[in-house]
């Protein structure tokens, strides 16, 4: 039996495992399994979970090696790889007028531009997928080796209307592809991107009601409002506003309190930013059951305040009794000269939605005098763009220096991780080139008030 030499290159071999037994090293390529050519890391999954596996490798020479291996379907290989897949990622064939994507100017690096619909990338990662560039053979894959769940950009089970908003008439087909994954067994996170006056309103109950009668199909609803830069010179849809916001969760939340009585979860849930744009309290902790859509940026305060309060328990427990009831704890007296002490003043930096969030977390923690939050504006997308994650170097940079200017002086500046991507913002400074400007020590943390914490005690 003669095999291709396509498959997946090696990036790491664990230590005492099966694949190490086999000798198979960082550079090797798994060209197949059972005759079956690897397209990803799924179908390396899928073919090895055998007791009996044939297993083809080619090595860095150029040399080919074939291991009949029994096993416990259990026992795992112990491989990763340079990439989950092998060979090339499907695209997204839409044009939907929402797309941040086709918002970004010219001249940024070239991945940032890739527009990736691939239902393997769903699988593994949780990416969104439209379900416009299934073939058949996707979808009988889809069956076969149970890719279940998968998120789904649904934005309205209106047919045409769905067409029009992604400029793709193979986007009629959705509650097609849902009802067959219901049969199926193929279970589905769904994300609305909401436009005001387009698909909001009468239309999002008609597309939630849509959902809820696919049963259980469908594990939960996370809505989000559309998000136009300043390169967007026509928007397609009204900008929303604080009473649009509070429309919006007042439909979801009935929703998702009717879903609830029945079921026991809230099922369809309202981003971050509304709540932020509305004014309206945000739920507890609680709400947000098993946080199913927190990667599409839900429940992410709810989870940063839940952890704030653990951080403040803790600290009352750990000083209770050594300081008065008066005095600020998570201060410099904690931590004496010599036990991890820090005496510089921090600079948190984040955007304008999570400023509040951030200064109530300091002063929580009693550690005002030991870091400053800086809000920086976003001027490479535009004022709209107020999530940090969405920062870029030269503007942070630019915050920076006018602090400086004032006289201000930091031992270190705090980056939220999801503002940087491989060590790059995304207008391609660097973390470090970042530190030579602004002649600061920066660091990368978790958006967490753990972070905070630790930036003053050493941790």
């Amino acid at each position: 039996m003669t095999v291709q030499s396509k498959g997946g290159l090696v990036y790491q071999v664990e230590p005492g495992s099966l694949a190490e037994y086999l000798g198979i090293v960082p550079g090797d390529i798994i060209s197949a399994i059972n005759g079956h050519i690897l397209r990803d890391e799924i179908d390396f999954r899928f073919y090895s979970a055998g007791e009996y596996i044939i297993l083809d490798v080619v090595k860095g020479d150029g040399s080919r090696q074939r291991f009949e291996i029994e096993k416990d379907p259990d026992d795992l290989m112990g491989i990763s790889f340079v990439n989950p897949v092998f060979d090339s990622i499907k695209t997204c064939k839409n044009n939907c007028c929402f797309c941040f994507i086709s918002q970004l100017p010219q001249g940024m690096r070239r991945p940032l531009y890739v527009r990736d619909d691939d239902y393997r990338l769903s699988f593994l990662f949780g990416n969104f997928i439209s379900l416009t560039n299934l073939s058949e053979d996707d979808l009988n894959r889809i069956y076969e080796q149970r890719l279940s769940p998968l998120r789904i950009s649904l934005h309205t089970t209106d047919p045409c209307l769905r067409a029009q908003l992604m400029g793709n008439p193979r986007a009629t087909r959705a509650m097609d592809h849902l009802r067959e994954f219901k049969q199926m067994g193929i279970d589905a996170h769904i994300q609305i991107v909401l436009m005001r006056g387009v698909n909001s309103g009468d239309r999002l109950v008609s597309t939630l009601d849509d959902l809820e009668s696919l049963g259980n199909t469908i594990l939960s609803v996370g809505v989000v409002p559309a998000v136009y830069t300043k390169y967007r010179k026509v928007l397609p849809s009204r900008a929303g506003d604080p009473g649009w916001a509070r429309e919006t969760l007042k439909i979801i939340e009935n929703y998702a309190e009717k879903i609830h009585k029945r079921q026991g979860i809230h099922w369809v849930y309202g981003a971050d930013e509304f709540y932020f744009a509305s004014g309206k309290p945000f739920p507890d902790y609680d709400y947000y059951d098993d946080f199913p859509q927190f990667e599409n940026g839900i429940g992410i305060v709810a989870d940063f305040r839940e952890t704030l309060k653990a951080v403040r328990s803790r600290m009352r427990s750990r000083f209770e009794g050594k300081w008065d009831n008066e005095e600020r704890l998570g201060c410099a007296e904690p931590h004496p000269e010599g036990k991890g002490a820090q005496q510089g003043k921090v600079l948190a930096v984040t955007g304008y939605m999570a400023y509040p969030e951030i200064v109530d977390a300091v002063e929580t923690l009693g550690l005002e005098n030991r870091i400053s939050v800086c809000k920086v504006r976003n001027n490479f997308f535009g004022d709209t763009v107020t999530c940090a994650g969405l920062l870029t170097g030269q503007d942070i940079l630019s915050a920076i220096r006018e602090l400086k200017q004032a006289g201000e002086q930091y031992e270190s500046v705090l980056i939220p991780s999801y503002s940087v991507f491989e060590g790059k913002f995304l207008d391609d400074m660097t973390v470090s080139r970042l530190s030579e400007d602004s002649g600061f020590s920066v660091k990368v943390v978790a958006p967490s008030p753990v972070s905070l914490l630790d930036a003053v005690s050493g941790g």
